[in-house]
């Protein structure tokens, strides 16, 4: 199931409420979710996978969202069905650009997200007219208001996905939820506060790599992870923007992903992390798959 959708509009959000664990970063950045990324959710009788994808964008065009959207789209043809998420109050052209490449051969369900930030009977009515409108474009498998942060009708939506899936043995073992290693998702936990600290300060060509990622030494008196991580910025300016007056930045960023990751590894960590510069990185299509982004 290929969870697809414009930037911003609570794909990651959605998946890390459906299968109750966050293993797909959030923040307001656009494309934020920069590899494909799976999710398992296993509920009584049914098991979904989910493939949560980079927001399909095209205002710019440099080799790194280039390559974001060839991942976005190059899921379509390993999955049974479509789950498209668009905010529930409007359609914007980005919006129909993504629908317009979704393939009419795989049934698609429309979550209408964000109902939270209803406020009016108002509100409810263009939900309706913009769910009267989808319908008179196509034969969609269902259309579901949902709200990924308050977890509404969560329930609701995944039974219909259920059904537009195929009916076999489970593909995982149930206590699986991810496909992803403890070490990626280290990086995307630093990337992510990287992100929500610096918000729009840092431009958003920037990632993180890890150096070392080291089991603990039981014959320490403290024994921990020990990560060792490199974040990577796309000018020379950038870089004191990251670090911060006296290191005081990256030392938040360290300490907010270093919570976040002894959470994931349920035992202490040690975090250090590095800034370096990589010249325009983003636009060097070698560089570009060096970090990973295939």
């Amino acid at each position: 199931m290929a969870i697809v959708g414009r930037p911003n509009v609570g794909k990651s959000s959605l998946l890390n409420a459906l299968i109750g664990a966050n293993i797909s970063i959030t923040s307001k950045k656009a494309q934020t979710t920069r590899h494909q990324i799976l999710g398992v959710r296993t509920v009584d009788r049914h098991q979904i996978l989910f493939v949560d994808t980079p927001g399909i964008q095209h205002s710019h065009q440099a080799a790194l969202n280039r390559q974001l959207n060839k991942a976005a789209v190059s899921v379509f043809g390993d999955v049974d069905a479509i789950l498209w998420v668009i905010e529930s109050d409007r359609l914007t052209p980005e919006d129909e650009r993504v629908l317009q490449m979704l393939p009419t051969d795989l049934p698609v369900v429309v979550a209408l997200n964000k109902v939270d930030l209803f406020k009016a009977d108002a509100d409810k009515a263009k939900a309706f007219e913009l769910a009267k409108r989808l319908t008179g474009q196509r034969a969609f498998a269902a259309l579901v208001p949902v709200s990924a942060k308050r977890g509404f009708q969560l329930d609701a939506l995944a039974d219909a996905l259920a059904e537009q899936l195929p009916e076999q043995d489970p593909l995982v073992d149930e206590e699986t939820v991810t496909d992803k290693s403890v070490r990626f998702l280290s990086a995307e936990l630093i990337r992510e506060k990287l992100f929500r600290l610096m918000g729009d300060e840092l431009p958003y060509a920037c990632t993180v790599v890890i150096d070392r990622f080291a089991e603990p030494d039981p014959s320490e008196a403290k024994p921990a992870v020990e990560i060792d991580a490199t974040i990577v910025v796309a000018k020379a300016s950038q870089k004191p923007m990251v670090i911060g007056d006296g290191g005081e930045r990256i030392k938040r960023i360290g300490s907010q992903a270093r919570q976040d990751i002894m959470r994931l590894l349920e035992q202490p960590v040690r975090l250090r992390l590095w800034v370096k510069v990589k010249a325009n990185w983003s636009d060097d299509e070698a560089a570009v798959r060096s970090f990973g982004y295939e």
